[in-house]
């Protein structure tokens, strides 16, 4: 209603309080919107013309009893519920600016602000308003006032609270909403009063506490404000983001924080200070904070260039970073470089912190792309940077915090493609100079320090084993150097901890010897005693690395032996043979009481008591242990004799003689070692009622340690003594524990082959749970594995009773858990055909068992799970373990019980290669063996023909290896069926029939199998030339083309044999003019193109060139090389050292272990194909670089996109058009995807979709990008898009509709008006007619081709481009 209108009803009315009254409403009644449009013009026309008391408390009036109880009844949620807000806050504007004099705005301030501090509890009271209206009416309220300093101070207070709790989009309103309004309210030195209390606000909170998500919201505000922030304008009160190093900490954190936009954010606002220090042309750098001397931001004038470059290439690494794909970011790997040096160089200076770099690499860091990570990780540890003693000083937190953390990711450590399996890790390599080159690098007064602070951070979590290895590696590589003392031992007690936790014993064992070699190089003996290092040795398990006689336990006695007499004193004690005398008389006499003696009182003792005694040795002193123990000896010569001895001391002696023979052991004395522990006294007069479990258990195993003892002495039981024994074994089964069970299968093992077959099963049955029970214990579960084989598969059982029912059960078990198929065939194998043993009948009745077993070596010639990545991770680390021989201890001290998942193939394939040709057993086996091979999958079939290419003589069944070669078979699998059927007729040349019948069936049914058998002709030399002349030249007239290539290769090398050149031409019929043409055609296929390439590399071919299948036959050729070339995976091949290292492979001339030339070794999978494997060069500094363009936006949730695009603008110089995008008609997210990228990338004022749901799509996604961050989209539904375009028509935009009609106009002709909208049709249906109506013009794009339309996506992105430079372009210019 205009002010005409309300001057027109005065007029007509003389009472304006009448008026005034009407057109109020009762505060519990909700009114019309234009009622409150009347009142707000009444009042605002009444206030200019009277400000009497009495008017002035009717306004006040309508503020307490119209306004606000009406808006505690309004929520932004509610339909229609935004319109009502606007006319009753326009109400409640014009009321507050007529009462602005009065307390009004304080008193509603009061009621205001409580709210905003309000925490949302469910309890949803109506008196109670709504937090996004509460935001609305401060907003009103303080543009509707003057400046009034104490309700501006208590509601950015309030706010300043606010910040800290609320949700993002509340926090992004009160930003745009409330404190964009105070700022607009104030003059230049309120503003920076206002500005300060934000800043120093946000800044200390982020300082008390810099968690993720507080780096976020603090960095979401200062973006915010950032146009104020970076004004030109100075003041003293004014903050200055230049000079402030707790907002370059605050930007920092953000650079690395997980969140993207916040990455962004923070990265704008470093970008903003940069480009605002460039302006003003001062010499700034931010204040020094407490405890530290760094600068984080320096900007002088003189050095301009230099800083430009050297931010420009730090955001531009950044930007990048951001892609997470390994190909855009290895091209500023130089850009890195070239920061780090820049930085290095003026390490001094200050102009650089080095901190910058640090969040660099923490970004590589936390990518979720490993190969990213790894990028980072690898550029970190070749850095020359770090040589420099301040580089690597200013690095050397990073090093110890961020860097440790990245490197226990197992992934990084997986070798380089060009590295064997055997080989150490290329992380593992780069690790171990990093840290000799960093500790070499570092001041020396702060290289203990450092170590201790590393050390302590590997203890200070929980480590998978690879990772931990290579550190503790890396550690041990470092020079000889006095830098830690009793804390150091400590850490590293701590780190051995991490180690026990690890399921492969193998490198827990190889982790502490590298601990220890690092413990023995940097510590220094001044500052440790010999109580503590021998308390720390205690922390070494023997039978995993510090074992005596291994280099480990030579090198620590030569260690204690050059720092003889250099140990600090503790107690007078200095490690003597008197002192070590009179510790073992004080361990058997101490604590005489009744409890248990404590066992590591004893493996303390007793490990030393073998270090001393070592140490006699090496100086030829006497009398060594026998002086040592000689109170151990005392007491055990009259064990047997004196009745009196205390039970206490007994006890101590043989626990100190049992842990002495266990650390001194050698492996074969284990079973006396068994029969003494049980010689122990009786338990129930020793112990605590809560060990009698445990006891109990031990006993039960000691008896049974016994009676095998007794029964290996004894010789056979009787069948009925046996059954009853073996039921009782069977008993003790259920009842011990399963690391004790053990010695009952050894016992069952010696007597189970006398029982029935029932019984047998069952105590078969009984211990396969018992194994299975130990899956977790790494310790005892492979010896107790080892007892059941030996019991399951005893030579007697396996003759008597054949069935074996739980072999399916071990195999299932095999393929779950690494090396548990290993023992099985091992003993197998040994079993049927022992190494070295004679023929005869008995031989000949064991190995006949393995005719009823054939499934056993089926599977092992075939076996190889398919592990995890991590898994296999792990496989290769132990194989790399292993190689490194005695000077890892670990491999001295572990069983050395091979768990190659390779294992099995090695072991049958040896025990295959033993079997005698001439032995009617041997060749019924392989008979056998051949007939149940059956398989599709590629990998079994590939070796299965692996394994019957090593007995091919053993095969006279020609014919099954001619049907072989018409299946369907990969590449790898055609050449071994090749080369065993030229092998086969080499050897029997009468069999040669039997290729020329494969050549004579029907066409159809060969097809491109024929391939096979001409690749057979190309080899063999033994053929009759004239026939396979013959055959060679009618393939080579074959329709297929892949055929006719064979047929004229096969044809030229038979050809070119002696036998066929010399027939006379009555034996060829005629044929020589005809071969010596398709010869002719041959070589004129040089000149044909594809032609050309595919009989060039037919001809290079590894199988028809360099191949000679005589001369390569052997093992390393079929197992390793014919895989390796053949482009299968690593897991195929089996390299020569495996045959030589786990098997005793029968070595003859028939069959060698490795190639006696290496032509074949040499060329490399795909040899023939050419191949560009240049590396990556060094660019240039201003190479091209693929690089997105990053946009920088608050994201602020406001309601109006002009408001966003308007901010956006003004925020970036980036200009911004009044084009509408309208896309409610299309459905495909993949179409909206894109559609939103072009129109963020161009500027778009909006897209209009049919629902905003498809942002959360995640094929939308994939197509925009993040644009939907960037871009306003609103909602229209498709059967409100007349009522849009209507309204839209009033505004003054021109609606143009993307279609072909008759009228349409030419894009190349067409001007855009500048408030355009464009209307997009459906992806089948185009726009519908009745939109059509409302349509001001159509466009149609220009074609040439037969295709009828374009997709909708690039249609509307060629409008919107040339819509762009049409007008940005000119408003660019101007």
């Amino acid at each position: 209603m205009s002010n005409f209108l309300i001057n027109t009803l005065l007029s007509h009315h003389p009472d304006p309080e009448n008026l005034f009254s009407t057109l109020c409403w009762p505060s519990t009644s909700r009114p019309d919107i234009e009622k409150i449009e009347a009142l707000t013009v009444l009042i605002k026309e009444l206030s200019n013309k009277s400000q009497e008391e009495h008017f002035i408390c009717k306004v006040q009036s309508v503020i307490w009893n119209q306004c606000m109880p009406l808006m505690q009844t309004l929520s932004s949620a509610d339909d229609g519920g935004k319109d009502m807000l606007s006319a009753v806050c326009g109400l409640f504007a014009v009321c507050v600016s007529t009462c602005q004099t009065h307390d009004v705005p304080e008193k509603v301030s009061h009621v205001l602000l409580p709210v905003l501090l309000t925490r949302d509890d469910g309890n949803h009271e109506t008196s109670r308003f709504d937090v996004d209206v509460a935001i609305e009416v401060t907003a009103v309220l303080l543009s509707s006032i003057s400046y009034d300093r104490d309700i501006i101070s208590r509601t950015l207070s309030c706010t300043l609270c606010c910040v800290k709790d609320l949700s993002d989009s509340v926090i992004s309103k009160i930003i745009v909403r409330i404190w964009f309004t105070i700022l607009k309210s104030c003059d230049k030195d309120s503003e920076s009063e206002v500005l300060h209390q934000i800043w120093d606000d946000l800044l200390s909170w982020h300082q008390r506490d810099q968690t993720e998500s507080v780096s976020a919201r603090v960095l979401l505000c200062l973006t915010a404000l950032s146009d104020h922030l970076y004004s030109s304008e100075t003041s003293q009160t004014r903050p200055d983001p230049r000079r402030s190093q707790r907002f370059f900490r605050a930007v920092q954190t953000g650079l690395t924080h997980k969140d993207s936009v916040t990455r962004k954010r923070a990265l704008y606002l470093l970008t903003r200070c940069v480009a605002l220090a460039e302006i003003k042309k001062e010499d700034v750098f931010t204040s020094e904070e407490p405890n530290t001397d760094e600068i984080l931001f320096r900007w002088t004038p003189e050095k301009k260039q230099l800083l430009r470059d050297f931010w420009e290439d730090y955001a531009l690494v950044l930007e990048t970073l951001e892609e997470n794909q390994i190909h855009l970011i290895r091209p500023v790997l130089n850009r890195i470089d070239m920061l780090v040096e820049t930085t290095a160089t003026d390490i001094q200076g200050g102009l650089f912190s080095p901190s910058w770099l640090l969040c660099v690499y923490q970004r590589m860091f936390h990518s979720e792309n490993k190969a990213v990570m790894k990028e980072g990780v690898n550029h970190l540890l070749e850095l020359k940077a770090l040589h420099r003693p301040a580089f690597a000083l200013a690095f050397s937190q990073f090093v110890i915090g961020p860097l440790m953390d990245v490197l226990a990711e197992s992934s990084l450590y997986h070798r380089a493609p060009q590295q064997n399996i055997r080989d150490c890790p290329e992380l593992g390599l780069k690790l171990q100079m990093f840290m000799v080159n960093f500790f070499k690098s570092l001041p020396e007064e702060n290289r203990g320090s450092v170590l201790l602070q590393l050390i302590q951070r590997l203890g200070s979590r929980h480590w998978c084993a690879v990772p931990l290895l290579f550190l503790s590696q890396a550690l041990s590589c470092l020079s000889p150097c006095p830098l830690l003392g009793s804390d150091g031992l400590h850490a590293f007690r701590e780190v051995l901890r991490c180690t026990m936790i690890t399921h492969q014993v193998l490198l827990r064992g190889a982790s502490q010897c590298f601990l220890l070699r690092a413990a023995l190089c940097l510590t220094d003996v001044s500052a440790v005693s010999l109580d503590e290092i021998f308390g720390f040795l205690l922390h070494f398990r023997a039978d995993e690395s510090l074992c005596r006689g291994t280099a480990l336990w030579k090198e620590l006695c030569n260690w204690l032996q050059a720092n003889e007499g250099c140990f600090r004193l503790t107690n007078g004690y200095s490690g003597s043979s008197e002192e070590l005398h009179s510790l073992c008389i004080l361990f058997l006499l101490a604590d005489q009481t009744g409890s248990l003696p404590d066992p590591s009182e004893a493996e303390l003792l007793v490990r030393t008591v073998l270090l001393a005694a070592d140490l006699q040795q090496t100086r030829s002193e006497e009398p060594g242990l026998e002086l040592l123990l000689q109170p151990l000896l005392d007491v055990l010569q009259r064990l047997s004799t004196n009745v009196y001895l205390v039970l206490q001391k007994t006890d101590k002696s043989l626990q100190l003689l049992l842990r002495l023979l266990q650390l001194h052991r050698r492996r074969s004395d284990t079973e006396k070692e068994n029969v003494l522990c049980v010689y122990n006294s009786d338990p129930v007069d020793s112990v605590v009622l809560k060990d009698w479990g445990r006891i109990v258990a031990q006993f039960i195993r000691d008896q049974w340690t016994c009676l095998s003892f007794l029964q290996k002495s004894a010789g056979t039981l009787q069948a009925p003594v046996a059954s009853e024994v073996l039921r009782a074994a069977v008993d003790a089964l259920a009842l011990l524990p399963g690391h004790l069970v053990l010695p009952v299968l050894d016992f069952m093992a010696s007597v189970v082959v006398h029982c029935d077959e029932s019984l047998c099963t069952e105590a078969i049955c009984a211990s396969w749970k018992a194994v299975q029970a130990l899956s977790t214990n790494p310790h005892d579960f492979w010896s107790t594995l080892q007892g059941f084989v030996r019991l399951a598969f005893h030579q007697g059982l396996l003759q008597e009773k054949p069935e074996r029912p739980l072999v399916p059960f071990v195999i299932k078990k095999a393929y779950i858990r690494s090396g548990v198929f290993n023992v099985l065939i091992q003993h197998c194998c040994e079993t049927w055909l022992p190494c070295g043993a004679a023929e005869g009948l008995q031989a000949d009745a064991v190995f006949s068992t393995a005719l009823l077993h054939l499934d056993i070596l089926t599977e092992a010639c075939v076996y190889g799970p398919v592990f995890r990545r991590d898994q296999r991770l792990v496989q290769e680390v132990q194989s790399y373990v292993e190689q490194l021989g005695d000077s890892c201890a670990a491999n001295t001290a572990v069983n050395s019980d091979n768990r190659d998942d390779q294992f099995p193939r090695v072991c049958v394939l040896a025990f295959l290669c033993r079997l005698n040709p001439s032995n009617q057993l041997h060749q019924r086996l392989m008979e056998d063996l051949c007939l149940i091979f059956n398989s599709i999958q590629h990998r079994v079939k590939n070796r299965v023909w692996q394994t019957l290419l090593l007995f091919y003589q053993l095969r006279q069944n020609i014919k099954n290896v001619c049907e072989a070669g018409f299946c369907s078979n990969q590449a790898s699998v055609k050449y071994l069926i090749e080369w065993t059927l030229i092998l086969v007729l080499h050897q029997n040349p009468s069999r040669i029939q039997n290729l020329w019948n494969c050549f004579s069936l029907d066409h159809e049914k060969t097809k491109t199998s024929i391939c096979t058998f001409l690749s057979v002709l190309v080899h063999l030399n033994v053929l009759l030339p004239k026939l396979a002349v013959e055959v060679s030249l009618q393939w080579c007239f074959s329709h297929n083309f892949s055929i006719r290539l064979y047929a004229l290769l096969a044809l030229k090398r038979v050809w070119e044999l002696q036998d066929a050149r010399v027939l006379p031409e009555e034996h060829l019929g005629g044929l020589t003019t005809v071969v010596q043409a398709c010869l002719q055609q041959a070589e004129a296929m040089q000149n044909t193109g594809n032609a050309m390439k595919n009989w060039s590399r037919i001809q290079d071919h590894f199988f028809f060139s360099v191949f000679n299948p005589i001369r390569d036959y052997s093992v390393e050729t079929i197992f390793q090389i014919f895989p390796l070339l053949s482009e299968l995976a690593e897991d195929e091949r089996l390299p020569p050292w495996k045959f030589e290292c786990f098997v005793d492979f029968p070595i003859c001339a028939a069959l060698p272990l490795k190639n006696p030339v290496t032509d074949l070794c040499e060329l490399q999978p795909g040899d023939w194909i050419q191949q560009d494997k240049g590396g990556l060069e060094q660019e240039e500094r201003w190479a091209e670089v693929q690089k997105k363009i990053t946009p920088w936006k608050l994201s602020v949730q406001e309601q109006e996109p002009e408001l966003m695009a308007q901010q956006r603008a003004a925020r970036l110089g980036k200009l911004t058009s009044n084009l509408l995008v309208v896309a409610s008609l299309i459905d495909k997210p993949t179409n909206l995807g894109g559609l939103c990228r072009t129109c963020e990338i161009f500027g778009a004022k909006a897209l209009v979709l049919d629902s905003l749901r498809h942002i959360n799509d995640k094929q939308f996604q994939v197509l925009s990008v993040s644009s939907e961050l960037w871009l306003p989209m609103l909602e229209v539904k498709p059967a409100e898009l007349s009522d849009f375009l209507q309204l839209k028509k009033r505004e003054g935009y021109w609606v143009i509709g993307v279609e072909q009609t008759s009228n349409s106009q030419s894009l190349q002709d067409y001007m855009f008006p500048e408030r355009s909208l464009l209307l997009l049709g459906n992806e089948r249906e185009g726009i519908p007619a009745n939109l059509l109506q409302l349509v001001d013009v159509c466009v149609e794009i220009p074609q040439h081709g037969i295709t009828r339309s374009l997709n909708v996506h690039v249609s509307a992105a060629l409008l919107v481009w040339e819509y762009t430079r049409q007008h940005l372009g000119q408003n660019a210019r101007s």
